[in-house]
């Protein structure tokens, strides 16, 4: 977990944001295919960049890091994950309302790479094993992206230029900004637990935010099939992309609740089954984090449902930035005085400031999320 935690970083950066600034455009230009070719051929040649760059920074900082060089093996072949991400146009799916098919295909890859835990994963010595297994889905689903892509007939062969690069970049940088502080407080927990409180209170916290990524995933997707035609409706008719919202928002807010009480009540029973007696102490920490589906699902509303498809990429942004220097501030002593407890405190704290945070912009603004 804490190499998968340093691997976060680098998937950071290959993504970039593309997956919510081209997601926009391709919601806004549906049918033409001129210019959706110019953006994914554009976005794949900076991915693919960055991927390579990335390959001899991760090499210098195993080299020079001792905790780094302990989990060599695990970054190494982890790193294919890395590739998968670059390569897996998901803005193009999202953009066009076509999640269906691409999802349930990541489902059944998923699935498929179980046993092979099992088979394949004896001790703690196969742990480079683990990572290559947690890589291979994300490799599969980009290639059999590639194949639907170019069935289906959304993408030519077109020339790219400089420009269209820099355009790309342009318009994802606020949005990867905006990424990149979500990791100061995610990403960055695991990674400071690691440094400061060693492998087992990594273990114990991993396993409880990997339960709580788990619940968010019951209504993300709804989520990600909604931002698209969000977009679509707020460049055509503003009313009804607000009733759009409101109608997710109260949808989402119901799902999330029953789902974070759901954490708290039956954590106990779920830490057992899963993990065993010697990961009891995840169950505070599980119960701790159960707020954050409820959390989450509103800064979701009122953050990339309301304030990026009304085009305020910069206000994002920066609430966001804010509230990772938020987390940088506590994460640190929390870590260092109270482990993995600590660690869980500050992510919720964190995220209430970040979905206070936008809830007064949005009021201060008049926007007419709440009718």
């Amino acid at each position: 977990m804490f190499g998968i935690a340093i691997l976060q970083y680098l998937i950071l950066i290959v993504n970039y944001g593309f997956d919510l600034s081209a997601t926009k455009k391709v919601a806004q230009n549906n049918k033409d295919k001129e210019y959706i070719s110019k953006i994914f051929f554009s976005i794949l040649v900076i991915r693919m960049f960055f991927f390579l760059i990335l390959i001899a920074i991760l090499t210098i900082f195993i080299s020079c890091v001792k905790e780094l060089e302990d989990i060599k093996s695990v970054l190494q072949f982890g790193y294919l994950s890395v590739l998968g991400v670059a390569l897996f146009p998901q803005w193009i799916f999202q953009g066009k309302e076509q999640l269906g098919v691409i999802s349930i295909a990541r489902v059944i890859v998923q699935v498929l790479s179980i046993p092979l835990f099992f088979l394949l994963v004896k001790n703690q010595s196969d742990a480079y094993m683990a990572s290559l297994i947690y890589s291979l889905p994300q490799i599969s689903i980009a290639f059999i992206s590639f194949y639907l892509i170019f069935k289906r007939g959304w993408v030519k062969k077109v020339k790219i230029s400089i420009l269209d690069l820099i355009v790309e970049l342009k318009d994802g940088w606020h949005l990867f900004m905006s990424t990149a502080a979500i990791s100061l407080y995610t990403t960055t927990v695991t990674v400071v637990l690691g440094f400061v409180s060693g492998p087992f209170s990594v273990a114990i916290y991993s396993s409880a935010n990997k339960l709580i990524q788990a619940a968010q995933g019951l209504y993300q997707p709804i989520s990600n099939a909604y931002y698209p035609r969000i977009n679509n409706q707020m460049k055509k008719d503003r009313s009804l992309a607000f009733k759009t919202i409101r109608k997710l928002m109260k949808f989402q807010f119901i799902l999330t609740l029953c789902i974070s009480v759901c954490v708290f009540v039956f954590s106990p029973i779920v830490v057992d089954i899963l993990f065993g007696v010697k990961y009891s102490d995840s169950v505070v920490v599980l119960r701790i984090l159960s707020i954050i589906p409820v959390i989450v699902g509103l800064s979701n509303i009122f953050g990339v449902q309301t304030l990026l498809t009304c085009g305020y990429k910069k206000d994002f942004s920066k609430i966001l930035m804010y509230s990772g220097v938020v987390n940088l501030i506590l994460i640190v002593p929390a870590c260092y005085y109270f482990s993995y407890m600590g660690a869980a405190v500050t992510v919720v704290i964190t995220e209430v400031f970040v979905t206070f945070r936008m809830f007064l912009f949005i009021k201060k603004h008049q926007i007419p999320l709440f009718g």
